[in-house]
């Protein structure tokens, strides 16, 4: 099972779903995954790594894939996973601020909360950082730079008829 791992606001959605798109569909200007698939964007609410061991277990004999934010799991579990990464920090700007329009007001609030970014510029230079420590602990990479430069499928191979829905995301995203 592909593990895809990455910040809010860096379409790991979308990678999760070119992967498998059981149970995903383009809304808009993202990916909607169903609520099982993406207990992993919200570690916290695991009591321990024992219990994200056993979700991992259960839902691999649903998905290829799943999204996940908690890149300290993946490492200490020595997890093979990938990671999605941004270097250009206009690119980081704009998932910024692309994660500050997808979500409630309150999720922004949740998050500057956790990590102390209280800006878009603030949190687009933790993307960078975040990148930083994904590229220490593995080669399995995306950059955002590709994804939202329609690059995407010359970097994974993924089945044909999931290139559809990489396609109408860029449409509908003006990219």
């Amino acid at each position: 099972m592909n593990k895809i791992v990455y910040m809010g606001g860096t379409c790991g959605d979308l990678v999760t779903v070119l992967y498998d798109s059981s149970n995903g569909q383009v809304t808009e200007n993202k990916i909607t995954l169903s609520k099982d698939r993406g207990k992993l964007k919200k570690p916290h609410l695991f009591k321990n790594n024992i219990e994200k061991d056993q979700y991992l277990v259960e839902i691999s004999k649903h998905y290829n894939s799943i999204p996940s934010h908690d890149l300290a799991y993946h490492i200490e579990r020595k997890h093979k996973f990938i990671g999605i990464t941004v270097d250009d920090f206009r690119v980081a700007l704009w998932a910024a601020e692309r994660f500050k329009q997808l979500h409630r007001p309150h999720v922004w609030e949740e998050m500057t909360q956790s990590c102390g970014a209280t800006t878009i510029e603030q949190y687009a230079e933790m993307y960078i950082h975040f990148s930083n420590l994904i590229k220490q602990h593995t080669d399995d990479i995306i950059k955002l730079e590709d994804i939202v430069n329609g690059k995407l499928l010359d970097v994974i191979e993924i089945k044909s008829y999931n290139q559809s829905i990489y396609t109408a995301w860029l449409i509908n995203n003006n990219l």
